[in-house]
């Protein structure tokens, strides 16, 4: 699980700015502020990872398309120091806690290429572990100050990365003798350290733009990119394929502790309980050409999603992202609330809670004020403070500034930042001066 981002040099994060994730983490904001950059930098991370890139950063591919090295670094950037550091901490697939700190820039006389870049340098520590990883005119060079390497002195060696998250080391370096005169090992077998958070297949991503209705999905042809696909395309196919393996998630109605439901079914659930009706889900694969998808609803039966309102293909990625999920993943969902009653972007939250309560992280990026009062309205019914992590993005001279909101036990913000979803007080205000 992810506990901080950090961001340096990336788009308009010039300073150095640290965000907190939470088992619900909340990106707010007006448009343009750095919101969408947060997770585009995790995007960037998972995606070189799934196409082993190894020592370069993929800027675009199956999970985001970043643009050029010139449109991804910050414009204030020093021309001899244009370079971008980021930085995760939180704990590995493995459950040790981590801090690592990516730097990515051209080499020295390199021109950058239009879908990656070069990586300089990996400073990482583990719980027990740390280490530092630079490129050098001869390929990279690894060195440890921690014992629990196996060594009483500095080791140090040289590595090959299998993606900017993972490195082998190769050839090690023998350090010097310990204080009573015996040969510190130095004949180690090769050994591989993954300093990173991210597990590119335990990560689903939701975009804001979702595909429209289709008589027809057809299958995927690359296992490339997110689960559902970044714009929802794979919806069909990847519920088709999990309709009847069962979700621990409770659909409504039920206690946090029920043992769940059938996929399928409980996207049905919670489909009728975002907006307040009855509705049906059906799928088919017919002759094997790719998958179908309609609906019944109480007036009228197998309907094609393009004859219902929107708002319900639009939902239905983000539903089955949530219900085919795993504890440990993690769940990184921009603009859920697009074409979505209030009342159904405040039931979505309930979703989103479900899943944080049952051992995922979701990462959320809204500018929906319903979405983040009822957080609220979950912390003041238990929901812990710390599980909430409720960050405020704005600009100030082209640069991003992220501040936190904290909530106390009763939901409420101890300070709201000035322009924090004010409009509609504003608006009230001009309506009764």
């Amino acid at each position: 699980m992810l506990r901080s981002v950090l961001l340096e040099g990336f788009r308009s994060f010039e300073q150095p700015t640290a965000v907190r994730f939470a088992p619900l983490t909340i990106l707010a904001g007006p448009n343009n502020a750095g919101k969408s950059s947060v997770i585009q930098a995790l995007l960037a991370l998972v995606q070189s990872e799934q196409a082993s890139s190894s020592a370069s950063l993929l800027l675009s591919g199956a999970w985001c398309d970043l643009g050029r090295f010139d449109e991804v670094v910050s414009a204030g950037s020093p021309t001899n120091q244009r370079r971008f550091r980021i930085g995760l901490t939180g704990a590995t697939p493995e459950g040790l806690a981590v801090d690592a700190v990516w730097e990515f820039g051209p080499r020295d006389g390199e021109e950058p290429t239009l879908t990656s870049v070069s990586l300089l340098s990996l400073t990482y520590a583990f719980e027990r572990r740390a280490g530092r990883v630079e490129r050098r005119v001869a390929g990279f060079q690894w060195e440890s100050d921690n014992p629990a390497d196996g060594y009483q002195g500095q080791a140090a060696g040289q590595a090959v990365f299998a993606d900017p998250g993972a490195f082998l080391i190769l050839i090690l370096a023998k350090p010097e003798q310990d204080e009573v005169g015996r040969a510190s090992q130095w004949n180690r077998p090769v050994s591989e350290i993954r300093p990173s958070p991210l597990d590119a297949s335990r990560t689903q991503y939701v975009g804001p733009f979702r595909s429209p209705p289709q008589p027809l999905y057809t299958p995927r042809t690359s296992l490339a990119g997110p689960p559902l696909g970044r714009h929802g395309e794979h919806t069909a196919e990847l519920l088709f394929r999990h309709r009847t393996q069962r979700t621990d998630i409770a659909v409504p109605g039920q206690p946090h502790d029920d043992a769940g439901a059938p996929i399928l079914s409980a996207v049905n659930a919670w489909w009728s309980y975002l907006f307040d009706g009855s509705f049906a889900l059906q799928i088919d694969a017919p002759a094997r050409l790719g998958f179908t998808l309609s609906i019944d609803t109480p007036s009228a039966e197998r309907l094609g999603l393009g004859q219902v309102g929107l708002g319900l293909s639009q939902a239905l990625p983000i539903v089955t992202a949530c219900l085919v999920s795993r504890p440990g993943d993690l769940l990184l969902i921009e603009t859920p609330e697009a074409h979505l009653h209030p009342g159904a972007q405040h039931r979505l939250t309930s979703l989103f809670i479900e899943l944080a309560r049952k051992g995922r992280q979701v990462v959320v990026e809204t500018h929906s004020e319903h979405l983040v009062t009822a957080a609220q309205i979950a912390v003041k019914e238990g929901l812990p403070p710390q599980d909430v992590a409720l960050s405020f993005f704005s600009q100030d001279a082209g640069r991003t500034v992220v501040q936190e909101i904290e909530l106390n036990p009763h939901g409420r913000a101890l300070r709201w930042p000035p322009g924090f979803f004010d409009q509609a007080a504003v608006d009230l205000a001009e309506l009764l001066r």
